[in-house]
């Protein structure tokens, strides 16, 4: 017999039968859970996007086809509106009109991209007898588009 070696005693088995696996195991689950109950509660607060974009799309296929740009960018302003007091309040949204709109809801989204020219088209154009002109009227709900995708809640 030697003095001074040291017996190893054989290998402990790997098994999941230790309590932290299954701590560990319930954690994880309830991460996922936790994740998959975000991702359904930011899909349920943003449909309305996708809805409005929808409609959008649809309404500018058909008003694009009658070459019915005024009544292009009369819908699309008038769902910008119904979007927007449905978001910050009817109280802050309803009595608004020309710069102050177009101010407001440029204060809602980091673009800022509606400007001079679309108050024209807003508040001047939309009511004229003479029709919008296409690219126009292309440009303003192409800024729609990205102003419903992009503002703030």
């Amino acid at each position: 017999m030697e003095y001074g070696k040291l017996i190893e005693p054989a290998p402990v088995p790997f098994s999941f039968g230790a309590p932290g696996w299954y701590v560990l195991g319930i954690f994880c689950l309830l991460v996922i859970l936790f994740v998959l109950w975000l991702m359904w509660r930011h899909h349920v607060k943003n449909r309305y996007r996708a809805e409005a974009l929808q409609w959008l799309s649809i309404k500018e296929q058909s008003l694009t086809r009658q070459k019915n740009y005024n009544a292009l960018v009369y819908e699309t302003s008038m769902l910008l509106k119904r979007i927007a007091m449905s978001k910050y309040g009817r109280s802050n949204v309803a009595g608004k009109r020309g710069t102050d709109w177009t101010s407001y809801i440029n204060s809602t989204w980091k673009a800022k991209a509606f400007d001079k020219q679309d108050e024209a088209l807003l508040y001047g154009d939309i009511y004229s007898v003479e029709a919008i002109e296409p690219d126009k009227a292309t440009a303003f709900v192409n800024k729609a588009k990205q102003w419903i995708r992009r503002h703030k809640v």
